[in-house]
């Protein structure tokens, strides 16, 4: 699965307003419904705060995978956010979290579910693919660090 393949600028966004944990989620869903990602941006909000509900998604190292099996999509749709600075999140090591991988996938996607989220968990454990994510100046330059890091 090449990441190249499932993002483009409509798919990323940088310098998004720090929010509360919650209020970030709505945010993230407000903005994917926005940009007509998701058919049903209620049903895509409870799914999220169900899941969240269950374990934070926040990772650790300022990283967080929101992710959600739900009919509120038709197709799996991902997407980056970059806030412009961290936000508490109730990630497992404590620590605030700046970028924010959203997975989102219908119940009988589960299987590319599963390999976006695992190639997603695997890349996040190079610092340096977290570091150049933060220091990449615009959308562009992120969809760049996806496409050098996430098409090998």
């Amino acid at each position: 699965m090449r990441l190249s393949e499932l993002f483009d600028e409509q798919h990323v966004t940088t310098g998004f307003s720090p929010l509360a944990g919650g209020e970030l989620l709505d945010a993230i869903v407000a903005d994917l419904d926005r940009k007509g990602l998701v058919s049903d941006a209620g049903t895509v909000r409870r799914d999220l705060r169900e899941r969240e509900s269950v374990m934070s998604t926040g990772v650790g190292n300022g990283v967080a995978i929101p992710h959600a099996y739900t009919d509120g999509v038709d197709r799996l749709v991902v997407a980056f956010y970059r806030t412009e600075r961290p936000v508490e999140f109730a990630a497992l090591d404590g620590r605030p979290v700046d970028l924010f991988f959203v997975i989102l996938g219908p119940k009988q996607s589960r299987r590319e579910h599963i390999k976006f989220l695992a190639k997603v968990s695997r890349l996040l454990n190079h610092e340096d693919f977290r570091e150049q994510l933060r220091q990449a100046v615009d959308d562009e330059a992120v969809l760049a660090v996806l496409k050098r890091f996430g098409d090998r």
